[in-house]
């Protein structure tokens, strides 16, 4: 028997996580609906269960030690995994088989994700399926802590493949975008023409933004004025004033120039490819309904019959007939 079993409560858990995320006793008592003296007892209860100091007192807060860290960690993922213990019961308490909660990148959040989930529904009824659409970032925290089962992004080359597997969907450059009215819209538009114009990009200090500075400084080309979004609802507006550029998946850009919602410009942005993925954790159980959701997804793209030929870097990207 550990030295904690069956003396570490799920309200510790929650502490420990306010503490860390507030940096402050009083602030996270009031996050709890708690008084700053009961968080003191139960913090002190938590450290001599555990054998050691979970903070440390600094001019910044409390900061967590090394202890305060690894417990925060696994407190993410006990948490996350009682709450998805809590979804699944209730699911099969409703009749059906089971849920799964699914993330996607926001720039995939319309199409292909939309499409993939209709068909999986279709196929799997019995299965309660839940969406939520947030940054990469964010995404790998959820993932992390249990709170999502798999999610759809770029499967990018810093990740760990110890840790996470990437099921590569498909692999698309990036592409520069327009609505149909746009002046550019109309002719054979160069590199030169589009930074005339301001560009809705990936957000600052990102690895697409910095490459996209590099490639610029390296055409001679200056940086036009850029505005970091990644959604795809600002992103429809903002090009409907007729000047705005956007950069989106190719895969995407194809499907929007499809029907009829942007222009894709003949243009290459020389940024390396990162292929859109099926992402989830191997230390997890790889369930049925994971899988059958990324086969959905691939479905949906391989249906779609997406080219990228030797024009695709310099915007020739299309549906195939």
């Amino acid at each position: 028997m550990t030295p904690f079993h069956g003396k570490l409560k799920i309200r510790h858990l929650e502490i420990v996580l306010a503490i860390a995320d507030s940096g402050n006793l009083s602030k996270a008592a009031k996050q709890l609906h708690s008084t700053q003296s009961a968080l003191s007892r139960a913090l002190t209860e938590i450290e001599e269960l555990l054998g050691g100091r979970l903070y440390e007192r600094t001019g910044k807060g409390m900061m967590c030690t090394p202890l305060g860290e690894a417990m925060c960690r696994h407190s993410q993922v006990l948490l996350g995994d009682l709450r998805k213990a809590e979804v699944d019961l209730a699911a099969v308490g409703r009749g059906e088989q089971g849920s799964l909660v699914v993330g996607c990148f926001s720039l995939f959040s319309g199409w292909p994700l939309t499409e993939a989930a209709r068909l999986f529904r279709e196929r799997h009824p019995d299965i309660a399926l839940t969406i939520t659409i947030g940054t990469h970032e964010d995404l790998i925290t959820d993932l992390d802590s249990g709170a999502l089962d798999i999610f759809v992004s770029r499967a990018r080359p810093t990740m760990n493949r110890d840790i996470y597997r990437a099921d590569p969907i498909i692999s698309d450059p990036v592409a520069l975008t327009c609505a149909t009215h746009h002046p550019l819209a109309q002719g054979r538009a160069t590199l030169a023409d589009c930074i005339a114009y301001p560009w809705i990009t990936a957000m600052p200090g990102s690895r697409i933004q910095r490459e996209l500075e590099t490639n610029l400084a390296q055409a001679g080309l200056p940086l036009p004025a850029t505005l970091g979004a990644l959604s795809l609802e600002f992103g429809r507006e903002l090009i409907r004033d007729g000047r705005h550029l956007w950069m989106l998946p190719g895969c995407v850009a194809a499907v929007m120039q499809a029907r009829g919602e942007v222009c894709v410009l003949p243009v290459a942005l020389g940024l390396l490819p990162a292929p859109m993925a099926a992402i989830w954790r191997k230390d997890r159980h790889s369930t049925r309904s994971m899988r059958a959701f990324a086969d959905a997804l691939a479905g949906v793209v391989a249906g779609a019959n997406l080219s990228f030929g030797e024009e695709a870097a310099g915007g020739g990207l299309a549906l195939s007939a």
